[in-house]
């Protein structure tokens, strides 16, 4: 039997495979075909290295993990998601999402019974969607397909979603993001013992865990400032805590943050109460991380003088005396330099001119002579073998491992030895082609990036990935526990969220002896940050701003004090000394102008904060009253006229409505049927408005959050901003009892289409 979906998924599929694949490869590092079970796309701006999993859905691990024949999805959907990722890493989206998109889409690959072209509503819905946010990430692979003619269109909504939509629900389910108080406690508690022998140089005469030092300075900047953590924390810019101050007034602290989601770098304010701990914690990781910076700088440039590397960096008075700063290093000495090494030690090298073709292991020895790590030069050779007991071997102590991993042996298969200059060469290549492909930029989780030589946090992969004593260690990648390696931006975002929450492996807090109980989600400490600046009194579009956020109606599903304590706050500090004789919109629109330094314009209905001067309005909706639900518009609780006019509107919106369900198209138009619900639902909200203008003290602003499907209340006066959460009716379930009684309904009406047509103009069919 003919299939035209399956015959336009095959031609489609013909047309991808003839394009060339120059910015992907596969899991052996070859170019990539449409038959490999992994893609690694590289950016190619940055050199950013991304990995997409092309066969069944749930399987987890690094690397090649995936790469098995059994992990295979069946053709032609094995092919067809190397389309879709093909499309995906096109689009402007973080390298995140680009990869939710693809999993979903390999999820109903991977769960669905029968063709793609076969699949229903209920049955994508049942089997892929487990949430909301699945139903976003699949949305766009159903529209592709739709595109290209491989499916019906398919309207899916989200499932599962049977939450509690009522006002108290939404406000519990908002505290549940703040931290426990108890664990904020701990983690000062953590950051003093971990901190304990630091100074406020940040310089300690004492050993400090480095891991736990990283993860206690995260949350404190969690604390000290509302960001993005894991997006911004990592690509913070080398620097020291900086402070501001007018004449003799109290110093303001405050530090450069890289932007993102799109905002731009700012100087972001920290709290002045933590100035002290973070002080103590930005130096003491811009005096540690100068020497993996130093390996950056050698890394895009191996020529420089070792001046030039080294910079402000002061070398032991008993190892400089030892170095030549005018030439350019090699690998170990530089490693030397910078300490990675004893003062005075000494490693094997092959003796000039020795031959070592026909000797044997035992012989070998008498070929080799001692030379100090600070004399070698490029010409020097090494002895290749990877195992540290080897009594002429060198290298596995000069990368810091008891037993090379096997990339070394790859690379050199069959010689038995190497100079410097060539195992250089070697570690430059891998370095760049395996471990940081974006070098010398490094990337947080998020897109925002920075060269790691300026990074404040750029540490060595031994620091972070640990070691297994008498073993190959426990880096995620060969060679990453390597002094030499540093570790990827994104770990360190990732190794603190862990570290701070994952009560599945053994958490900071237990290291400390807390309880295995208290953990704290990072992204909590943002909306912590913001609900105490809330409190405090600080206006919202301030904490927008030091949030990095561009739209102040953001802020608010960060904001958590409870409705009684807005309540309370605004009946003791709300008092309008004189009763304004103008009209209520003109006053709100200054109001607006005043306090929030926002540009303000009247409209028929309120006010609009759009800065009309430099963007003019595109918003339309299909109402009389245009602004109605626009983000930029603003109503005024007690505006008569506006309310008279949001009365009439609801009125003919009624009409409308009642005529298109009595409309004998309405059984067989989908379009009809979703403009129904759609429009049956807005003219709702608006009811909902038209009773909060009535019923809100005069004065108030009105805001309404299509996203959050709620209305935010603002006092201008005191600055409050409360919420109230529009609880919409089942509109589906009511248009389809509509669709049941349709049939009695056009029994008993002789000339539905007359009726419809008098009710488009607001007129009764009595009497007709």
């Amino acid at each position: 039997m003919l299939n035209k979906y399956r015959d336009r998924l095959d031609s489609l599929i013909a047309e991808y495979i003839k394009q060339p694949l120059p910015q992907f490869e596969g899991s052996n590092g070859q170019k990539a075909n449409f038959d490999d079970r992994i893609w690694f796309h590289i950016d190619p701006n940055t050199g950013r290295k991304t990995r997409y999993l092309c066969g069944l859905h749930g399987i987890k691990g690094k690397s090649s993990a995936g790469d098995k024949a059994e992990f295979a999805l069946p053709y032609p959907y094995n092919y067809l998601i190397k389309i879709w990722i093909i499309e995906t890493t096109n689009t402007s989206l973080s390298v995140s999402a680009k990869q939710s998109r693809v999993s979903i889409a390999r999820k109903l690959f991977s769960t669905m019974t029968g063709e793609l072209c076969a699949q229903t509503e209920s049955t994508i819905v049942s089997r892929c969607l487990k949430s909301a946010k699945d139903g976003e990430r699949l949305r766009p692979f159903i529209t592709f397909c739709v595109d290209n003619g491989l499916m019906q269109n398919i309207s899916f909504s989200s499932s599962n979603d049977d939450r509690d939509r009522t006002g108290h629900a939404e406000f519990d389910a908002r505290v549940e993001k703040l931290p426990e108080i108890e664990s904020l406690i701990a983690l000062g508690s953590i950051f003093a013992a971990v901190f304990k022998n630091v100074n406020a140089d940040g310089l300690s005469d004492k050993e400090v865990n480095i891991k736990d030092a990283w993860v206690a300075t995260y949350a404190l900047l969690g604390l000290a400032t509302p960001s993005r953590l894991s997006a911004e924390v990592p690509v913070m810019p080398k620097q020291r805590l900086k402070s501001y101050s007018e004449g003799e007034g109290e110093p303001v602290y405050f530090l450069d943050y890289k932007g993102s989601k799109g905002f731009k770098d700012s100087k972001t304010h920290v709290l002045g109460a933590l100035s002290e701990e973070l002080k103590k914690a930005i130096n003491f990781f811009f005096t540690l991380c100068e020497p993996a910076r130093i390996l950056c700088r050698f890394y895009e440039n191996p020529k420089q003088t070792l001046k030039d590397l080294l910079g402000s960096f002061k070398v032991e008075e008993e190892r400089i005396k030892h170095l030549h700063l005018d030439c350019p290093p090699n690998l170990f000495t530089l490693g030397y330099a910078i300490g990675f090494y004893g003062v005075d030690v000494r490693i094997q090298i092959l003796k000039v001119g020795a031959e070592l073709s026909g000797a044997n292991n035992f012989t070998r020895r008498q070929f080799f002579e001692e030379k100090p790590i600070y004399f070698l030069t490029l010409n020097d050779r090494l002895s290749t073998s990877i195992t540290k007991g080897s009594p002429y071997s060198s290298l596995p102590y000069l990368f810091g491992y008891d037993s090379l991993p096997k990339p070394f042996k790859k690379a050199f298969p069959d010689a038995l030895t190497a100079t410097v200059g060539e195992v250089q060469e070697w570690w430059l290549f891998y370095f760049v082609k395996s471990l940081m492909p974006s070098f010398p930029l490094a990337y947080s989780t998020g897109e925002s990036s920075i060269r790691l030589a300026d990074a404040l946090f750029c540490m060595q992969g031994n620091w972070i990935y640990g070691r297994v004593e008498g073993g190959r260690g426990s880096g995620g990648k060969p060679f990453q526990i390597s002094p030499f390696a540093l570790a990827p931006l994104s770990t360190l975002g990732v190794l603190a969220a862990q570290s701070l929450s994952d009560t599945r492996k053994q958490t900071i807090f237990e290291d400390y002896g807390f309880s295995s109980e208290l953990a704290v989600r990072p992204h909590s400490l943002r909306h912590f940050g913001n609900t105490l600046a809330h409190l405090s009194d600080i206006p919202n579009e301030l904490i927008t701003a030091w949030s990095g956020r561009i739209n102040p109606e953001q802020t608010t599903t960060y904001i958590h004090s409870s409705h009684e304590d807005r309540a309370d706050r605004t009946r003791i500090t709300f008092n309008r000394s004189e009763i304004d004789t103008r009209e209520i919109r003109v006053v709100a629109q200054e109001n607006i102008t005043h306090k929030t330094n926002l540009l303000a314009s009247l409209t028929s209905t309120g006010v609009c904060t759009q800065d009309l001067t430099t963007t003019p309005c595109d918003y339309l909706n299909d109402f009389v009253s245009q602004c109605f639900m626009c983000s930029e518009a603003c109503h005024v609780a007690g505006d008569v006229k506006a309310i008279e006019f949001f009365e009439k509107d609801f009125s003919f919106q009624k009409s409308r409505l009642e005529a298109v369900s009595i409309d004998i198209r309405l059984s067989v138009s989908h379009a009809m049927q979703r403009w129904y619900v759609i429009h049956s639902r807005n003219t709702f909200i608006l009811s909902q408005l038209i009773h909060l203008m009535k019923t809100s003290q005069a004065g108030f602003i009105i805001r309404y959050s299509a996203k959050k499907s709620e209305f935010y209340l603002s006092n201008l006066q005191t600055r409050e901003i409360s919420n109230y959460p529009c609880v919409l009716p089942d509109f589906d379930e009511a248009l389809k009892l509509l669709m049941a009684n349709r049939s009695e309904d056009e029994v008993s009406n002789t000339n539905p289409q007359l009726q419809s047509l008098l009710l488009a103009f607001g007129l009764s069919a009595e009497g007709v």
